[in-house]
């Protein structure tokens, strides 16, 4: 009788072990959960399969079940000018009447400032999570960590996090009180320990708080062009208790990249590329599996959607069609594929943006520079109206001159060609300057994730040679004018420090308007324009 309570009471705790504290046993749905995730939208409301073809998807998978759920991860405010004439507000009223339910930040819902992120944040019925946008005055989370959505008995939790890249992706002064000091961050060290720690805390208080499931909805990117400690796979392999994994920021189009947790278990990654070209399907099974698929063609759409954004560019359309000029060739700024070309080389598009800016100086500035991140879009042949203008040049930068020792502009081009041949925003393209970038010489600049900076090394070998202005060699004593963006000459934007500066002419035009109006001076722009003229030289 002895043994037999003993293995009973045994069961017991076996069975209350099972039940209540193991998470290998979740609560599993009684139907399949759908979950339609996009990422890095980039305004494309209508391209590809557009707003309105994923709600007529998220319509048609209602149909099989009632647990469907919309899921965005980032970058959907900025990049098309329905974006740019309303500062991101005619996105947020779209994602609205589509009734996102869970939506993460990307590190371009900052590029209105961060008056206007709070806005978005307002005005989104759902809002946004983050578990490591932090404010450093109390060093608490801006937003919250995670989200729980209850699908009959089973409970999900969506994880948000955001890329630490994101001060030096925008304009980080947006993140500094009026004494310049950061009051905001996103848990970024060089080891990424803080992201991984904010991440698992995350993970953690969902679980406490009930979830069966922890899904991961990241702004963080997977490929060589992110901050590896700071990737989607670095994290998913540095935690535990994440199921799965839907990403963005990189633009990759991934249907299921696996990596293995703390624990050795496999966790999906996905993403949908850009601009709505897929839209993501994830399912949790009623088995508790977890698969993901990317759909890139749907058969219907949804009136509601369509008409909405209809009447959205009804409001400004008639402006942006007024011809500025007509060109015989195409400006470029990325290939076929939508890969860059002006952030690990040079375009006709960027020279042609250079001189526009160049112009805009009117004779006050020896110099103009443009950097990659800042060129958006392609301009095709034929008529290139305002909107050409405005999609090139989205983000609604100022202009300013500043006077600044040749030094410094030797410093931050070596910035700038910190990265080559991968890709980089920072990259400066130049009018009235020529350089070359040898990339067989080891970058002199390294990362200071600390005070969110870049260090240059004095005494390294530097990879930027032969920096000529009109002509003649650089001297690195000799103060120079030089017309850009705030982003890129005062903001510290792509980790740029033109140290040693002083404002001559500020906030004296919109890079677009620039653009704009060098435009207006040809009938048909010059054959010079064809092609890309050499300004910078290339050595691998």
């Amino acid at each position: 009788m002895f043994y037999i309570m003993k293995i009973k009471k045994f069961f017991a705790v076996f069975l209350f072990l099972i039940l209540f504290i193991s998470p290998c046993y979740a609560t599993n749905p009684d139907d399949d959960i759908i979950i339609l995730y996009t990422n890095d939208v980039h305004c494309g409301v209508d391209d590809f399969i557009g707003y309105s073809g994923l709600a007529y998807y998220r319509d048609e998978m209602k149909k099989l079940s009632p647990y469907v759920t919309l899921v965005d991860a980032g970058d959907h405010v900025q990049g098309a000018t329905i974006g740019i004439i309303s500062h991101g507000r005619y996105i947020i009223e779209i994602m609205n009447e589509l009734n996102y339910e869970i939506v993460t930040l990307g590190n371009h819902e900052f590029d209105y400032g961060w008056g206007q992120f709070e806005n978005f944040n307002k005005n989104l019925k759902c809002g946004y999570i983050s578990c490591n946008l932090r404010d450093l005055r109390n060093n608490n989370l801006v937003l919250p960590a995670y989200k729980i959505l209850n699908y009959g008995n089973t409970k999900v939790a969506y994880v948000g996090i955001c890329t630490p890249e994101t001060i030096g992706k925008t304009t980080p002064t947006y993140f500094k009180d009026e004494n310049k000091n950061f009051i905001y961050d996103f848990d970024g060290d060089d080891k990424g320990e803080k992201l991984c720690a904010s991440v698992q805390k995350a993970a953690d208080d969902a679980r406490k708080a009930g979830a069966d499931f922890v899904i991961a909805v990241g702004h963080l990117g997977e490929n060589e062009d992110v901050t590896k400690v700071w990737s989607a796979p670095f994290i998913a392999e540095h935690t535990r208790g994440i199921n799965a994994f839907i990403d963005g920021h990189s633009h990759e189009v991934t249907e299921a990249l696996k990596v293995k947790n703390l624990d050795g278990e496999e966790i999906t990654i996905t993403q949908t590329g850009t601009k709505l070209h897929n839209i993501g399907l994830m399912k949790i099974h009623t088995s508790g599996q977890i698969t993901t698929k990317l759909i890139n063609e749907v058969t219907g759409r949804n009136e509601n959607i369509t008409n909405l954004i209809n009447t959205l560019k009804a409001r400004y359309e008639d402006t942006l069609k007024s011809i500025l000029s007509r060109t015989n060739f195409d400006f470029l700024a990325m290939d076929d594929k939508g890969d860059w070309l002006v952030r690990n080389g040079e375009t006709n598009l960027c020279n042609f943006a250079a001189d526009a800016f160049l112009n805009e100086a009117g004779g006050l500035a020896d110099i103009a520079f443009v950097n990659g991140g800042g060129i958006r879009t392609n301009i095709t042949k034929g008529g290139i109206n305002f909107n050409n203008a405005l999609s090139v040049c989205p983000f609604g930068n100022t202009l300013l001159i500043i006077e600044v020792p040749g030094q410094s502009i030797l410093d931050d081009l070596e910035i700038g060609a910190r990265l080559y041949p991968a890709n980089n925003g920072g990259l400066l393209h130049p009018a009235g300057l020529t350089y070359e970038i040898d990339a067989k010489i080891e970058s002199p600049v390294s990362v200071n994730s600390a005070a969110k900076s870049l260090i240059l090394d004095e005494n390294a070998p530097r990879r930027v040679k032969n920096v000529m202005v009109h002509g003649e060699e650089l001297d690195p004593k000799k103060l120079y004018k030089v017309i850009g963006t705030n982003f890129v000459l005062v903001n510290n934007g792509d980790g740029h420090i033109f140290a040693n500066s002083k404002i001559i002419k500020s906030d004296f035009a919109v890079d677009s308007d620039s653009l704009a109006h060098y435009m207006k001076n040809f009938d048909s722009i010059p054959e010079v324009y064809r092609y890309a003229q050499g300004r910078i030289k290339f050595t691998k």
